[in-house]
């Protein structure tokens, strides 16, 4: 792994990234990729926000699938102000973008930032400052604000910073806020592309990711003082959408050895959702919730998860 930057040496270090032509050659602090697809604004605002960091040791892995050219002068600018690696790969899909831009990582910290998402300008000093504390092992995760700044209306979260363990994962831990020990993440086999957008199973890919993390030995940790800013996703409710990612929670909480406390909380709630709103009369409410039990029961049940478990037997930290 690469030289931590600490207190003290980050200008040194920064000196000669700034004086070294090929300067993407070099180890960075922090690898950040991107997947995207036709959002040029959204990408430009993120890179904007990278501008303002007070922790500059980074290098920017944008993995575009638009197959054009919208974001060629995007790049031509923004790589004259830090390295900045522009991929184009043939095969489509987030889940297969995010490992492909980390194989050509150099950071010793990866995340993978949403291409609608802002950083605040202390972001990476804070995911720094935490891992420099902690030899670069572990993994930390934080919170949301809209672009309003206030706190995300994107589902129920922890309220107060705290150790990660494979219960409160699933209420602690935010994907594009999320920054891994780039040898950890490649020792556990990256991303599965099972799980995400577009794959059999729509979503879970990040505690997935976290809960093998946690398996393999690493602490996670959920700072509310770390920020990121995303809009808020829109409050219509989408029965296929609840279900798609009632599948990828199901698959994983069965993939990962969920205990029966985990397992009955999160197949309770939106049982217990389905009964609260048909007592109320709302029946599009009552439709949302029971797509999700449905879906999560469905991932839960299904061979794939069963086998995945199988060849999934490491211990999870509590």
């Amino acid at each position: 792994m690469g030289l931590a930057i600490c207190s003290g040496t980050a200008l040194r270090r920064n000196e000669l990234q700034h004086s070294t032509p090929k300067k993407g050659l070099l180890e960075m602090r922090f690898s950040l990729v991107i997947s995207t697809l036709a959002r040029p604004v959204e990408v430009e605002a993120f890179l904007q926000g990278l501008e303002k960091q007070t922790y500059k040791d980074f290098e920017v892995i944008l993995v575009d699938q638009s197959r054009s050219n919208i974001y060629d002068d995007i790049v031509e600018r923004y790589s004259a102000k830090w390295p900045l690696k522009h991929l184009r790969p043939d095969i489509s899909g987030l889940r297969y973008a995010r490992n492909f831009g980390a194989s050509v990582a150099v950071g010793d910290i990866i995340a993978f930032p949403d291409d609608d998402c802002i950083y605040e300008p202390d972001t990476l000093e804070r995911v720094n400052a935490y891992f420099c504390k902690t030899d670069d092992t572990g993994f930390i995760t934080g919170a949301v604000l809209n672009f309003d700044g206030a706190p995300t209306t994107m589902g129920r979260w922890l309220t107060r910073s705290q150790n990660l363990n494979q219960h409160n994962i699933w209420t602690g831990l935010i994907e594009f806020n999320f920054f891994i020990p780039r040898q950890m993440f490649e020792k556990i086999d990256r991303f599965d592309e099972n799980l995400g957008i577009g794959a059999p199973y729509g979503a879970a890919e990040g505690p997935d990711l976290a809960l093998r993390l946690m398996a393999a030995g690493s602490q996670g940790y959920h700072d509310r003082t770390l920020l990121v800013r995303h809009m808020d996703k829109p409050t219509t409710l989408s029965g296929e959408r609840a279900y798609d990612y009632g599948t990828g929670m199901g698959y994983v909480l069965r993939k990962n050895h969920a205990t029966l406390k985990t397992v009955a909380t999160f197949f309770i709630r939106p049982f217990a959702g389905v009964c609260l709103s048909l007592v109320r009369r709302q029946s599009e409410k009552a439709a949302y919730y029971f797509k999700t039990l449905q879906g999560r029961l469905s991932g839960y049940f299904c061979r794939a998860a069963s086998e995945a478990a199988r060849h999934n037997s490491g211990k999870i930290l509590s």
